[in-house]
C-alpha cells in the first residue's frame, strides 16, 4: 500500500526586509544611562560659613582734645556774657561769643593763657591775669601738674555758680596748680584747673572752631615778709572761664603762650 500524502502545505517563509532587519549593538558604542549623582543633604549653597563680625564704624564725631596753646577768659566779662546769653533768652549764642572774643583776641587781651601738653606725664603752663606777685606786679608763672584725662568732668554747686550756663558733664582735663619757682614772699600756693570741650561755631574761614569752658582755682598764701609790707594775707583767685585756640600769625604759628 502505497505511503500516504501528507496534505500540509509547506510553509512559505517571507524574505525580512533589510530596513527591518535587528542590528547588533556594539557594546564599544553603545552609550549607558548615566547614574545621577548623589545629592548632599546639606548643599554648599545651604552651608552657613561661620564669619567673624565686622564691627561697626562709630558715626558720632569724636570731642575734640583739650591740648594745645589756649586764651582764657573769664565769664564774669559782661561784654561776653551779656552777647552770649541776652536777656530773656535761655539758649546760648555761641556764634555771638566767639566773635566777641575774636575782637578782644586779636587786641592781645586775655583773662589767662595756658598751654597744655599733648604727651602724657608733662605738665601745663598757666599765667592769669587775676594771679599776680604783689611784690613783682608781674603774674606768677603756674604750673598744670598731674594732668588727667577724665570721662566725665563735674564741677561742684557752688562752682556751677561762676557759669553763665550750667555746664554739661563730658571729657575734659584735670591739673593741680603750683608755682614753678619759688618766692621768697609765698607761702604756700595750691590751685586747681579743670577744663572741657563746649561747642563749635563756624570760624571766618569757613572752618569748625572750638569752644571749651572750664573752672579756675588759685590759693595764694603770703609769708611774714609779704605781710609785713602790706600786701596782706594773700589773694585766693576763683572763675568760670571760656577758652579758645590761641591765634596763629600769617605763618600759621601759635602767638600763645610758649614753652618754658
Amino acid at each position: 500500500m502505497p505511503p500516504k500524502k501528507s496534505t500540509r502545505k509547506p510553509s512559505a517563509k517571507r524574505p525580512r526586509s533589510p530596513d527591518a532587519t535587528e542590528k547588533t549593538a556594539d557594546p564599544a558604542t553603545t552609550k549607558r544611562p548615566q547614574k545621577r549623582a548623589k545629592t548632599s543633604s546639606a548643599s554648599t549653597d545651604e552651608l552657613e560659613i561661620p564669619t567673624e563680625p565686622t564691627p561697626a564704624k562709630s558715626t558720632e564725631p569724636e570731642t575734640p582734645s583739650p591740648t594745645g596753646k589756649f586764651d582764657l577768659y573769664m565769664m564774669d566779662l559782661t561784654f561776653l556774657a551779656a552777647p552770649y546769653l541776652p536777656a530773656g533768652e535761655s539758649k546760648p549764642r555761641w556764634d555771638s561769643l566767639y566773635k566777641e572774643i575774636v575782637k578782644v583776641q586779636t587786641k592781645k587781651d586775655y583773662t589767662a593763657r595756658c598751654l597744655l601738653p599733648g604727651t602724657q606725664g608733662e605738665d601745663g603752663r598757666l599765667v592769669s591775669r587775676t594771679s599776680i606777685d604783689a611784690m613783682e606786679e608781674m603774674p606768677f608763672d603756674i604750673r598744670i601738674a598731674d594732668i588727667t584725662l577724665v570721662d566725665q568732668l563735674s564741677f561742684s554747686a557752688a562752682e556751677r555758680t561762676k557759669f553763665v550756663t550750667p555746664p554739661l558733664c563730658g571729657p575734659g582735663i584735670t591739673g593741680r596748680l603750683e608755682l614753678e619757682d619759688d618766692h621768697c614772699g609765698i607761702q604756700s600756693a595750691t590751685g586747681d584747673f579743670r577744663m572741657k570741650y563746649a561747642s563749635s561755631v563756624r570760624g571766618a574761614d569757613g572752618a569748625d572752631v572750638e569752644i571749651f569752658e572750664g573752672y579756675f582755682a588759685f590759693d595764694v598764701a603770703h609769708s611774714g615778709m609779704y605781710k609785713r609790707k602790706g600786701h596782706g594775707a594773700g589773694r585766693k583767685s576763683k572763675f568760670a572761664f571760656w577758652a579758645v585756640r590761641a591765634r596763629r600769625d600769617a605763618a600759621g604759628v601759635e602767638i600763645g603762650l610758649s614753652e618754658r
